[in-house]
């Protein structure tokens, strides 16, 4: 019994492990082969940071395949275990140690979560495409130069120092194994704050409040749902279709992120929890109503099951997974029963007339033996 469970489990471990790899990679071969460890998906930013009178730990887990950054925790504070905290030691030691500061009271959470969103919007997509070339070589040179003035000027501090190491490795290993669940939380990622400039053409007062095309678009999507739950679109680079080629009402799929609280509820609401409390990975299926889209922002919205609208976001234009085509069993014996009555009645029909003509043979044969005996007879 015991040896059937830890198959189980050990099914159940192997489901979650190729679901959070799909974060970081585009293709389910691609995510095999991370799990397998023939490649990595991510880079592992190690930072330790000196600001004022605190120290801290900055971690930024980032996709090395899908280009973006997956997670980032900071934790700063004044506890005695950040001095054995080296940033050459592996990612278990180094969060084993944060975990253990989170559950004593050397922590800021204040500063530690407004550093943590500095160095979430200094990584723009632009700007990892930037570093992510150096991090493939382990190069950490520039972050000191990139961070240290834009964390001293966010947080009003008097010096900031950060020493750095990078790693590549598993993501999903990471999340995983991560001794940080529930005592560290990552930090969210910053809603992107945009201010519209003002439309001066046509008034003298400033229309700071005027909906782009964009908002107008998503809000006539957004019409008739009464709930809207935030997805990841699934990719597929080889069977997956462009956004061009997306038809209304085409069956696409999406996965739900359970990093967060909201998304584990949104994936309780569509039954992808299990009795043993586990999350289903398996993607789940919308209907594609449209695309509201500009530079590096694309909405995509759907219906899923119960009248919710299904929304993700993504940087660029992708191919979008859809659902394996189901073979039509009945359609197909029914051919096949159709194909073999067809060659049963041909052969029918061959047979007969092959016996027409045996007949009709055997009826000259014997005209011929008829017409050579009466001309026998009357020879003698």
């Amino acid at each position: 019994m015991s040896e059937i469970l830890s198959k189980s489990d050990l099914l159940k471990r192997q489901a979650e492990l190729l679901g959070l790899t799909m974060d970081a990679v585009f293709t389910d071969e691609q995510a095999k082969e991370v799990l397998q460890g023939k490649i990595t998906d991510a880079y592992l930013v190690k930072m330790k940071l000196e600001i004022d009178n605190k120290t801290g730990i900055i971690l930024i887990l980032t996709s090395s395949i899908r280009k973006h950054i997956m997670e980032i925790y900071c934790v700063i504070g004044s506890s005695p275990i950040f001095r054995r905290i080296r940033t050459f030691a592996d990612y278990v030691q180094i969060s084993t140690d944060l975990a253990d500061i989170g559950k004593t009271e050397g922590m800021d959470a204040g500063v530690s979560d407004m550093v943590g969103r500095i160095v979430y919007r200094l990584f723009t997509k632009e700007k990892l495409d930037e570093f992510l070339p150096m991090w493939e070589k382990k190069d950490p040179s520039r972050l000191a130069e990139l961070l240290e003035p834009a964390i001293m000027a966010g947080a009003k501090a008097g010096k900031a120092k950060i020493q750095a190491e990078i790693d590549k490795i598993s993501s999903a290993k990471f999340r995983f194994e991560n001794p940080m669940k529930g005592t560290i939380q990552p930090i969210p990622k910053p809603v992107e704050e945009t201010v519209l400039a003002p439309d001066l053409s046509h008034s003298s007062k400033p229309q700071n409040n005027e909906p782009t095309a964009m908002d107008r678009q998503i809000q006539q999507l957004k019409e008739g749902y009464a709930k809207e739950v935030t997805m990841k679109t699934v990719i597929s680079p080889i069977s997956g279709v462009e956004f061009d080629n997306l038809v209304v009402g085409q069956e696409i799929l999406f996965r739900v992120p359970t990093e967060t609280e909201e998304g584990r509820a949104n994936a309780s609401l569509l039954g992808l929890v299990g009795e043993d409390g586990k999350i289903s990975k398996e993607p789940i299926i919308g209907k594609f109503r449209g695309i509201a889209g500009s530079k590096n922002e694309y909405h995509i919205f759907a219906e899923g099951p119960n009248q919710y609208l299904f929304h993700s976001i993504e940087e660029s234009p992708v191919k979008v997974a859809v659902p394996k085509p189901v073979a039509n069993t009945s359609a197909a014996s029914l051919d096949k029963a159709g194909a073999a009555a067809a060659a049963k009645k041909r052969t029918a029909e061959v047979q007969k007339s092959n016996g027409n003509l045996y007949s009709l043979i055997g009826v000259l044969v014997a005209l011929v033996l008829i017409a050579f005996l009466i001309f026998i007879m009357t020879a003698f």
